[in-house]
């Protein structure tokens, strides 16, 4: 007999009453609508009473690989939070699978298979392995017809957005944010949601030279973002209008609006500050600040070492070679050729291209054209 769940009372033995599967499974479902919502404090706060319960729950092994999974995405959103406190969960996944092979096909089953592809996709997206999250998002979608949740289809396709964003496919990205933006705006409580669709389609806005309406789109959701006390959602919103800025030639606006979200998201000391510091020397290279700009490239390179953020030290590396030093980024170039970042490849060639066709350098200035040739074409490819 298990001596953990019985209680002897007065000579007499009595059961322990295990607490229902059902039960630990609602308030894993409440767990993972706090993930979503990036609320970590109350998130960890149910986590470790939903930990102290499965002890104590019936045999389930559905619900145990249920809170694997959440526990997975869980992870992912400290990943993003808070990169000092997450766990390496690179082996995560492969155990979750072993698992997951042993279900049956079942109705519940979908579901465990919707969460499982689309949590490998979030995290292969965060590697910067697009190819492979497209992948994986696709079968996901396939099995969304198991999700009753609006807000959780929502959630999938504003991720869907994000990516075909990332890969430049900017229609079809559009075309999952507006989807996700129509249920969004259906709840009040969801207005963060809400403005992080409208900087991807600004994004895409941007990507299709509109602009003026990325302009409008955005300094919307800044005053938008100033009315919530989520820090995180107001230094994205400072540094897409920077980022907007940029491209439009305003570097000194660019400047001072990437500047006040790097302070914000170091006092959050957020998985972001990598791309902040980029962007921010990018800036002061277009005004030609190579002192400023050199100083940069130094606390990018350390930020982006210190969480092991590979893309963003091989552009920070770009930049330098190209506009600092006048040597070969090949090998920088390479590495995001691999992960498959053509986008990134095909706008900074480009740029590079133009600025040595300006300082007369006109043979380096081919090949960078050519590249970028070569990097637009592959993103086609791969659409």
């Amino acid at each position: 007999m298990d001596r953990e769940n019985v209680l002897i009372m007065k000579g007499v033995c009595i059961m322990k009453q295990k607490i229902p599967s059902e039960n630990v499974a609602i308030k894993i479902n409440d767990w993972y609508s706090m993930i979503r919502r990036n609320q970590v404090t109350d998130a960890e706060f149910i986590k470790a009473e939903i930990q102290q319960e499965l002890e104590e729950m019936e045999e389930n092994q559905t619900v145990l690989l249920y809170y694997s999974l959440i526990d997975f995405r869980h992870n992912l959103m400290l990943r993003d939070l808070k990169p000092n406190d997450a766990i390496d969960i690179s082996d995560s996944l492969s155990s979750i699978e072993t698992k997951k092979e042993d279900m049956q096909n079942t109705q519940v089953d979908e579901m465990i298979h919707y969460y499982y592809w689309f949590f490998k996709g979030m995290y292969e997206c965060k590697q910067h392995n697009f190819n492979t999250a497209i992948t994986c998002y696709k079968i996901a979608e396939k099995k969304l017809a198991s999700v009753d949740s609006e807000e959780e289809k929502a959630e999938f396709y504003y991720k869907l957005s994000e990516i075909y964003y990332h890969l430049r496919q900017n229609y079809i990205s559009m075309n999952y944010a507006t989807m996700a933006l129509d249920t969004f705006k259906a709840h009040e409580t969801l207005i963060e949601k809400e403005i992080y669709c409208y900087f991807v389609i600004a994004g895409n806005q941007v990507d299709t030279m509109k602009y003026k309406d990325a302009l409008m789109t955005l300094q919307s959701a800044l005053l938008e973002a100033k009315k919530t006390d989520n820090n995180r959602l107001l230094a994205s919103a400072y540094f897409n209008l920077g980022n907007c800025y940029f491209y439009l030639k305003q570097f000194s606006e660019s400047y001072e609006h990437i500047l006040e979200s790097l302070t914000i998201f170091k006092k959050e000391n957020s998985s972001y500050i990598p791309k902040a510091l980029f962007q921010l020397m990018y800036v002061c290279l277009k005004q030609e600040n190579h002192p400023e700009a050199l100083s940069l490239y130094e606390q990018g390179i350390e930020q982006a070492r210190a969480i092991n953020d590979k893309s963003h030290e091989a552009q920070l590396n770009i930049l330098k070679k190209i506009y600092l030093e006048h040597g070969s980024p090949e090998e920088e170039f390479k590495y995001l050729e691999d992960k498959g970042l053509y986008a990134d490849i095909e706008e900074l060639a480009l740029d590079a291209a133009e600025y040595y066709n300006e300082i007369g350098k006109l043979e380096e200035s081919i090949q960078f054209y050519r590249k970028a040739i070569q990097a637009k074409n592959m993103n086609k490819k791969g659409s």
